[in-house]
């Protein structure tokens, strides 16, 4: 494709992840307020239309409508819990009031092991970097703690703008002062990161989730980048 001279990188299951997401951060919550659920019984309602991602191509002014984030995703999960009969109203509002702090504590944010240095090998041998991400308004505060800051003077999340990933105003914040045709997206869902990019005008590159769509441009993990970006120069 070209020169490549900027990689902007996604962040969930990209660079890092939660060791427990929605579904069992939303059952330890329950748990703890005496409502025992399955899995299986919160899954429905936690993998629905609750966040802001689920549907990219609303504004948040439109999904939001002037409420808190956080307000918003709990509020949608405590009513999804109670017209999904999991528990009571009473209950799923008490259980998600602690929503936000759990979700948001330090210590269940890792980085995957090979992240870091492979962002080391690329600011190395002169690529630029910046990061985009659908996240939580917290994400800017759990990535520099993770040790990010120091590789991605821009990083573009979305619950600071006015769309998700893949809309093309965020993409375009992310892309900033790079050159598009200049410029991969890497990321670890297809449709987001891959044909977002794309349809956007940038390369892309899969990483990590198996390759079931048989995208060209794959690596099964993050220290193949370096290696895949030079062979992508030379097509």
């Amino acid at each position: 494709m070209g020169t490549i001279k900027n990689v902007i990188f996604d962040f969930d299951m990209t660079l890092g992840f939660r060791t427990t997401m929605w579904t069992d951060t939303v059952k330890e919550l329950l748990l703890e307020n005496n409502v025992y659920a399955t899995s299986e019984q919160i899954r429905p309602v936690t993998h629905g239309g609750v966040y802001p991602w689920s549907d990219p191509t609303k504004s948040h002014a439109d999904f939001f409508k002037g409420k808190d984030w956080w307000e918003t995703v709990a509020g949608n999960i405590a009513e999804g819990l109670a017209e999904n009969g999991v528990c009571s109203d009473l209950d799923a509002k008490k259980a998600m009031a602690g929503l936000r702090e759990r979700f948001c504590d330090k210590r269940y944010w890792k980085l995957f092991p090979d992240t870091l240095d492979t962002l080391e090998t690329l600011t190395n041998e002169g690529y630029s970097l910046a990061l985009v991400s659908n996240h939580i308004p917290e994400a800017r505060e759990i990535f520099n703690n993770l040790g990010l800051g120091a590789y991605f003077p821009r990083m573009v999340i979305s619950s600071e703008e006015e769309y998700e990933k893949p809309h093309p105003e965020i993409l375009t914040k992310a892309l900033g002062e790079f050159s598009k045709d200049k410029t991969v997206l890497v990321g670890d869902n297809y449709f987001a990161d891959v044909l977002g990019a794309i349809q956007f005008g940038m390369g892309a590159v899969l990483v990590r989730k198996p390759n079931v769509n048989g995208y060209n441009y794959y690596c099964k993990t993050l220290e193949e980048l370096p290696s895949l970006l030079k062979r992508m120069q030379k097509k």
